[in-house]
């Protein structure tokens, strides 16, 4: 009899770093975009794993990192943050 996995409901959902509000806390998901936009943004300290406070919310957010930094982050359609946001 074949086993049937169900996801936990109370797991989080990655979403899209712009949907975030000030104050929220997320880990980084993925970042996907061209390989320039992507290592840029792994130079500065984002990348998967990573776990960021927003400041400012929206297409141009403002996260910090957990060495300190504080990074402007604009969003379009080539480039896309997804992170599981954290209680």
């Amino acid at each position: 009899m074949p086993i049937a996995i169900q996801a936990n409901p109370i797991e989080k959902q990655a979403v899209q770093l712009q949907s975030l509000g000030s104050g929220e806390m997320a880990e980084v998901s993925s970042v996907k975009g061209s390989n320039h936009e992507v290592a840029r943004l792994a130079e500065m300290g984002l990348r998967t794993g990573m776990t960021v406070s927003v400041n400012r919310g929206g297409i141009t957010s403002i996260v910090q990192l957990l060495n300190g930094s504080r990074l402007c982050v604009r969003t379009c359609s080539q480039l896309e943050i997804l992170v599981t946001p954290i209680q």
